[in-house]
């Protein structure tokens, strides 16, 4: 039961984006492997940021050591891994042939990455931590996964550079984990922000990539 409702969030998501492109709709088996290759990331993410927690000459429980471990050990290792699965997977094989297209595929590689890393947190916490994480750390990777694709849209489509496929979306998960490891009520109720903000974001970007004139 556990494990299901540790996936359910990340499949109805990704069911989400994956009919949000109506017109032209990316192989399911394109889909299906991004979101395998997302879910693996989760053990290099995990080794990585353990060797820089045990390296670490600041506590998380400090402010120095909770914005250094919300922006360098998991927001920077996180999206960095995953957008680098994006670029060599997507960008780099000329997959995306509308900026939409991005959008789909970095959801797909962000809510594998966040399926398993949920199934991992709720078998080992239980009911109540399913259903907080399923409005709050799933929707946020798949947040982040919007604001990386829709940065590899610009790349790809506007010649920005790719380094904002990187950065964008490691900011934004630092910002998140800012709060959600901070552990006080003030704290909850600022994530709370983040999050709508995260969600309007989102949605304008999701506009914005459906308009003809983003790919002249």
């Amino acid at each position: 039961m556990y494990i299901a409702l540790a996936v359910l969030p990340g499949l109805l998501l990704l069911a989400l984006i994956y009919t949000y492109d109506k017109l032209h709709p990316e192989p399911k088996r394109e889909i299906a492997k991004l979101f395998a290759l997302g879910a693996l990331v989760v053990l290099p993410a995990g080794v990585i940021e353990r060797a820089l927690l045990d390296h670490a000459s600041t506590q998380p429980s400090t402010w120095p050591g909770l914005l250094a471990t919300a922006f360098f050990v998991a927001g920077m290792v996180e999206e960095f891994l995953k957008a680098a699965v994006f670029e060599r997977t997507v960008l780099d094989r000329g997959r995306i042939d509308a900026p939409v297209d991005a959008i789909v595929y970095a959801c797909a590689i962000g809510l594998g990455f966040a399926t398993v890393e949920n199934v991992l947190y709720v078998t080992s916490s239980g009911f109540w931590t399913a259903v907080v994480r399923a409005v709050t750390a799933v929707p946020g990777h798949f947040m982040f996964a919007v604001v990386m694709g829709y940065q590899f849209a610009r790349a790809r489509f506007l010649r920005t550079s790719r380094a904002w496929g990187y950065i964008a979306p490691a900011i934004a998960h630092g910002i998140y984990d800012t709060f959600a490891l901070a552990g006080s009520l003030i704290a909850d109720f600022v994530l709370a922000g983040v999050l709508f903000l995260l969600c309007e974001y989102s949605i304008q970007i999701l506009r914005r990539v459906r308009r003809p004139s983003f790919a002249r």
